[in-house]
């Protein structure tokens, strides 16, 4: 739903802003070139991050240099530093959106998208892992090798308030298929955490925790007959659940904006908001599927207890409210079964489904180009 919104916006918004006309060579181009001229001084220089760096790296070697006595690896790391990132990507979306509150022509303002929205999309390329890539390609073409889509937790709608219950299936059908592969696909899985672990920080952000998918799909395959039973309770909208589906996805749009748009929340802090939005609609919706669905409830919660990224559970901020919610069931143990490893095939012998999350970040390019646009834009209505 969020994606479809994001599509949806990003073409509207860029249909408002040409208004259907090509750009004139000879306008005048004050808000993009204040932002260009500021950008680097205001939010790299003076944070301590040499933009002529950013810029000899963006250009490939082109203009720009790196600081004295510095290699090109000590530089993208001290770049890459969170503490350093958490200065410079909110003062570039703030620094957007105060140009745009001076008179900008709608010329002049895609420009200005266009400047803001490759800067950023380059700070994240920057500092993904190169192994990543590489990893989601085989994580989806595991599940390719026995057939079942990896669209639950890597689809191009998938978030941390998404149902954690249905990862096995959300059918007789492809529980059936997931849970006679299920040894096959996690002996393929497994290397994954340890060839790139970066890799889990980004399933993190989507609210999956690997060793818990394996541990939570024991649990779940050991039932079908209660399983199935569970479908079909937990997709009945009661009012009690319509209110906390609403409040999840006001939540989540506050903290995407916060992050991508306005630069209140720090990339650092992402995922403890994240937690935040999670919790709080685990404790909603295990309350109200209490009053409808009465024992099943207590699979559930087993669901969304064993998945939560473990930084959810065991930070000081988070702890308290995970206990109350999760100590009243018996999550079951992360999985330590050695077993021989089946590797996935290489990159491109088997393409995922479409619409699988492939890029270095779980941050998309379409989520942040539709940021840049609602941030010089003012077009928060889109999320409405």
């Amino acid at each position: 739903m969020m994606k479809e919104i994001l599509s949806f916006g990003l073409v509207l918004v860029m249909l408002a802003l040409t208004d259907g006309q090509t750009p004139t060579p000879n306008a005048q181009m004050v808000c993009s070139n204040k932002f260009e001229t500021t950008v680097g001084p205001e939010c790299f220089d003076a944070n301590g991050v040499a933009f002529s760096g950013v810029i000899y790296i963006m250009n490939n070697n082109r203009t720009g240099s790196l600081p004295p006595q510095t290699s090109f690896t000590d530089f993208i790391n001290s770049t890459c530093l969170p503490a350093n990132q958490d200065k410079t990507i909110p003062c570039v979306l703030y620094k957007l959106q105060q140009i745009n509150a001076t008179q900008c022509t709608q010329e002049d303002r895609m420009i200005l998208i266009g400047k803001g929205s490759k800067l950023l999309g380059f700070m994240e390329d920057l500092c993904g892992k190169p192994c990543e890539t590489e990893a989601l390609q085989s994580l989806a073409q595991c599940f390719a090798v026995i057939q079942v889509s990896p669209d639950p937790i890597l689809g191009l709608n998938a978030s941390i308030i998404d149902d954690k219950y249905t990862v096995v299936g959300a059918n007789e059908s492809e529980y059936t298929k997931f849970c006679n592969n299920r040894n096959k696909l996690f002996s393929c899985l497994g290397p994954l955490s340890s060839t790139c672990p970066s890799l889990l920080d980004k399933l993190n952000l989507l609210g999956i925790d690997l060793t818990g998918f394996e541990a939570l799909s024991s649990v779940l395959c050991s039932d079908k007959d209660k399983y199935i039973k569970g479908l079909t309770c937990f997709k009945t909208q009661t009012p009690a659940i319509t209110t906390c589906n609403t409040q999840s996805m006001n939540n989540m749009r506050t903290v995407w904006m916060n992050r991508f748009v306005t630069g209140t929340i720090a990339p650092s802090k992402y995922l403890g908001k994240l937690c935040e939005v999670k919790l709080t609609q685990m404790d909603c919706e295990l309350q109200a599927f209490q009053k409808s669905c009465d024992t099943l409830t207590e699979l559930k919660t087993v669901a969304e207890c064993t998945m939560l990224p473990k930084f959810c559970k065991e930070n000081a901020p988070y702890q308290k409210v995970y206990d109350g919610m999760c100590q009243k069931v018996t999550t079951p143990a992360s999985v330590t079964t050695v077993r021989p490893t089946l590797s996935p095939l290489a990159p491109g012998t088997i393409s995922p489904k479409s619409g699988t999350m492939t890029g270095t970040n779980s941050v998309s390019g379409l989520e942040v180009s539709l940021a840049i646009l609602v941030a010089v834009t003012g077009l928060r209505t889109i999320f409405v």
